[in-house]
């Protein structure tokens, strides 16, 4: 190992037993990419963190799982005095907002899924470009080395403070002005592939991930583009939120766009009504209505309730009468077709 990783490696808080053994499994990147990300001695095992943080042993294993990780056990030095500020930081935070112990847990739940999709994005790209580097003849002390020099997860760091700011913006303002006027009608629409599930079986790997990508692009832009807003992807199902006119719009772009892209067509559901917002989610019978029209929809069709009609402006939309149709859960609806 160069003298100036080493170095560097053991300024950052790694151990010398660190450093064979990452030589030993070839993970040297590996390890100076954690020292970079989390640097500092770990001393505590976690009934140390949890007295240097003045909190309950027990509350200190519930924290981490909560992160998403299981209990470390006892006696294993695995914090540093980053974790210790941390667990103070999110206890007295919560103390200040009047958070109650199990919400400030479902929060870090949610908070932490959503950073670990986020992390496993980025890892993809350092994974690749660790791969590349080695192709090229790269030796493993040189790529470490360069992710102990290299700017760009500092950068990275700065991009997702960044879009974390305008995100908070943004949905503090709609749940405040949900609060305002309890009487907005909020729609929930669903789409998906039409023939996913024989795509995937005869598409490989990689084909499907790029078909799903650029699925994902366009369905992310486009309903963007309309002003409604994705709140989750399940495979090929994209589901969105917003005002009726909006969805609406969403899914008639939709089912244009990937016609103009050359992907499988769409199908999708929408409906209107009251919803219960959770943890950045949406629940409730309106939810439910929309997942079954989608599941019960021929391919290139978007269907509604009938009485979606009455959501929007007069001839802002046209709906096709298709009669009363069997939704299993929720019984027979009056539906219709939402065409361009």
């Amino acid at each position: 190992m160069h003298d100036e990783l080493r170095r560097r490696l053991i300024e950052l808080g790694a151990s010398e037993d660190d450093l064979v053994r990452a030589e030993a499994l070839a993970f040297v990147p590996l390890l100076a990419l954690e020292r970079r990300l989390l640097p500092g001695d770990r001393k505590y095992d976690v009934g140390q963190l949890a007295a240097a943080a003045g909190i309950e042993e027990a509350w200190a294993h519930r924290l981490w799982r909560a992160v998403g990780f299981p209990d470390v056990p006892a006696g294993v030095a695995a914090f540093s005095d980053r974790d210790v500020v941390a667990a103070r930081e999110v206890v007295r935070q919560a103390a200040e907002w009047g958070t109650d112990p199990e919400t400030l847990l479902q929060q870090i739940r949610v908070t932490s899924g959503a950073a670990a999709r986020i992390a496993a994005v980025e890892a993809e790209v350092i994974a690749d470009f660790v791969q590349r580097s080695r192709a090229d003849g790269e030796s493993d002390d040189d790529i470490a080395l360069a992710f102990l020099s290299d700017e760009r997860l500092e950068r990275l760091a700065a991009l997702v403070d960044y879009v974390v700011r305008i995100q908070l913006r943004a949905a503090v303002w709609r749940r405040l002005a949900l609060q305002a006027d309890p009487d907005i009608v909020v729609a929930i629409g669903f789409t998906d592939l039409s023939g996913y599930t024989a795509l995937s079986g005869e598409l490989d790997p990689n084909a499907l991930s790029g078909l799903l990508s650029h699925w994902e692009a366009v369905a992310y832009d486009t309903i963007a583009a309309h002003g409604a807003r994705v709140v989750k992807t399940i495979g090929d199902e994209m589901m969105f939120v917003g005002l009726p006119h909006e969805v609406l719009a969403s899914a008639v772009a939709l089912r244009k766009a990937v016609a103009a892209e050359g992907l499988p067509p769409v199908r999708g559901g929408v409906a209107a009504g009251p919803v219960i917002p959770r943890d950045g989610d949406f629940y409730g019978p309106v939810v439910n209505l929309a997942s079954r029209l989608t599941a019960i929809a021929p391919p290139n069709r978007i269907l509604v309730p009938a009485a979606m009609r009455t959501e929007v402006a007069e001839g802002e939309f046209t709906f096709v009468p298709l009669g009363e149709q069997f939704l299993r859960g929720i019984g027979n609806v009056e539906t219709g077709a939402l065409e361009e």
